[in-house]
């Protein structure tokens, strides 16, 4: 086996096959031998089947045999025909063998593979390595289909995925059909995810996207945000269907993640999802569950150009605005009465938005009750959506199965994780130019850089307001839990440095340690 023959064939010709190969085989009347043939010969086979296949098969005569010489010297080279049917093309790209993958090859397209790069990226990054690869991109669909293989191995998909998870350390539950092997919905969360959550629970953002895999099941995250107002994905959920019971079940594992039990969000922001309002009035019914603004106001858009003619869609959209930012509930009922006037010949319009919005739900995002609220500047969907559009990014498309969603969901957190954990030592070793007046000096390395940066802004409104409370609204006080215009100028009056008590607890944690003894 050591000593097969060597037979080189100039490019003018064409490729060989090995049609027999019948070495050492131990069977009677049957003699070692080597018969070389063309790639192309043989029949094309007609087939009635209708489909576009094809063969290179063209009856090509060429054939060499080769057997062992009778003194052991080396192999007797025959050549039976030696002569081709046909010529070479003047290029070897789609070639089936001269295109196939080397070792090298194939562990560059699995190391790429790994990182959720796309094929046709794959094939770039192996024609810049390799300047004499030809091969083409289905070739890296094929070799990574093969990896996906080996990889599960005999395992189904659901199997797998649940490996996956638990490999890297994930807290996770699932729920099947009845008494079936169905999985009806999957809940899972990181570990760090789970810290941060313990860490930072003042509020979270919960939301549903599509199309992020081909059983088109919906994907439900829960995100929060730090001290230095980042985001993070507290958890994951596939759920079997959108309704109040799956998201009762998905809110009581989430409530399970708490390191203490009487712990819970003070504000859950949502979109107007009915199921999953309901589902949040019964698990957590201390928990103010407040509605999406830009999503309100772009459906109350909408329904202004359905009803409202051109020339006084601009005008009626402005005093919507005026309503949901309206400061205190007299500027409201008296910003409300301007809109009313305005739509006195719309009625389709007043009345969908007092039916829809103001009368059910206005306390969920008008500023007048929302200010008093500790949301941390949270009043709209934008981080989850946001989330979501990174996600899919990562993904590409959308006809992958959950394997491939949940490895794109972890590596997207890691990346989030890895930026988080470097912005608690920047607020904690690093001051801004604009920070360095003794008036801040007691929350130096103490309080987040994104605080100190509203204090700032805030510290602006001082020449206005003074030390009126009432001029001022506190809204900066009761909305973020830092000191409002109000507070910095006493202070300033006093000459005295900002306290590090009057900054609430939230922007005062830099670490991704928990301390279960404060935990709030």
């Amino acid at each position: 086996m050591e000593n097969l023959p060597q037979i080189c064939v100039d490019n003018s010709d064409a490729f060989l096959t090995t049609e027999r190969f019948d070495i050492e085989t131990g069977k009677r009347e049957r003699s070692n031998k080597l018969i070389f043939g063309c790639d192309k010969g043989g029949k094309h086979k007609d087939t009635d089947s209708g489909t576009q296949s094809a063969s290179k098969k063209c009856g090509c005569p060429f054939k060499i045999k080769s057997t062992p010489a009778k003194d052991g010297s080396g192999w007797k080279i025959d050549v039976k025909y030696g002569f081709h049917n046909h010529g070479l093309p003047d290029r070897l790209e789609g070639h089936s063998f001269v295109g196939r993958l080397t070792t090298y090859e194939k562990q560059h397209v699995a190391d790429l593979t790994k990182r959720h790069v796309p094929p046709r990226h794959i094939l770039l990054s192996l024609q810049d390595r390799y300047p004499e690869n030809v091969s083409r991109i289905t070739k890296i669909y094929k070799h990574k289909s093969v990896i996906q293989k080996e990889i599960r191995g005999p395992r189904s998909e659901i199997r797998q995925l649940f490996k996956l998870i638990e490999d890297a350390g994930y807290v996770y539950w699932s729920r099947k059909k009845d008494d079936s092997e169905v999985v009806r919905d999957i809940f899972l969360a990181h570990p760090n995810s789970v810290k941060l959550l313990n860490i930072f629970p003042i509020v979270l953002v919960m939301d549903n996207t599509y199309k992020t895999n081909k059983y088109r099941q919906p994907l439900f995250e829960i995100i929060g945000m730090t001290s230095t107002e980042l985001t993070f994905a507290v958890a994951f959920a596939y759920m079997e269907s959108e309704q109040t019971e799956n998201f009762c079940w998905v809110l009581e594992k989430l409530k399970e993640l708490f390191v203490k039990k009487d712990l819970c969000p003070q504000v859950i922001l949502t979109d107007r999802d009915l199921a999953l309002m309901k589902a949040i009035e019964i698990m957590f019914p201390k928990s103010i569950n407040l509605l999406c603004r830009f999503h309100i106001n772009k459906n109350v858009g909408v329904k202004c150009k359905q009803h409202v003619v051109n020339d006084l869609q601009k005008t009626i959209n402005k005093l919507w605005m005026e309503v949901v930012w309206a400061s205190d509930e007299v500027k409201y009922g008296q910003q409300l009465h301007q809109l009313e006037q305005a739509c006195v010949d719309y009625n389709g319009f007043i009345n969908y938005v007092r039916d829809t919005w103001l009368t059910p739900h206005r306390h969920r995002f008008v500023g007048a009750w929302i200010n008093r609220v500790l949301h941390l500047g949270n009043t709209t969907t934008n981080r989850v959506e946001s989330s979501y559009w990174k996600l899919k990014q990562m993904l590409g498309n959308s006809i992958g199965d959950m394997v491939k969603c949940w490895e794109a969901m972890n590596n997207n957190l890691r990346l989030k994780l890895g930026n988080i954990r470097a912005s608690f030592p920047k607020s904690f070793y690093e001051v801004e130019h604009a920070h360095i007046s003794p008036f801040y000096g007691n929350l130096h390395g103490l309080v987040s850089r994104a605080a100190l940066r509203r204090i700032v802004e805030e510290l602006s409104r001082v020449d206005y307001v003074g030390t009126n409370r009432q001029m001022c609204g506190c809204t900066l006080r009761t909305s973020y839990g830092l000191p409002c215009a109000c507070e910095l100028g006493r202070y300033a009056l006093g000459g005295i440095p900002i306290p590090i008590d009057v900054v609430h607890v939230h922007w005062r944690k830099l670490t991704m340690e928990v301390d279960y003894q404060n935990t709030s």
